[in-house]
C-alpha cells in the first residue's frame, strides 16, 4: 500500500527501464530539490525491497542497473493485476 504501491504501479506502467528520477518526480511532484528527491527515492527503494523480501517475492523483481535505470522484471509466468 501507500507510496510503495505507487512505485510498483508506476514501474508497471512504464513497462521497461526508466530513470529513477522520472519515477521519483511522478511520486513526489512537489519536490524541487534534487538531493531531497534522491534521499526520498533511496529510502523508498530500500523499504519496498525489504517488504518484497519479507513477502517472499523473488529478489530480482525490482532491479536497478547501476546507471540510474530501474525496472520491474516480469517473467512470462508472472501476473500483474491492475487494481487502480
Amino acid at each position: 500500500g501507500g507510496i510503495g504501491a505507487r512505485l510498483i504501479s508506476e514501474l508497471v506502467a512504464f513497462a521497461g527501464p526508466v530513470s529513477w528520477e522520472v519515477v521519483a518526480r511522478e511520486l513526489w511532484k512537489d519536490e524541487a530539490d534534487g538531493n531531497e528527491l534522491r534521499h526520498r527515492w533511496d529510502v523508498l527503494l530500500g523499504r519496498v525491497r525489504a517488504r518484497l523480501r519479507s513477502a517472499g517475492v523473488r529478489g530480482d523483481l525490482l532491479t536497478s542497473d547501476g546507471s540510474g535505470q530501474v525496472q520491474l522484471v516480469i517473467y512470462p509466468d508472472d501476473q500483474v493485476v491492475d487494481r487502480t
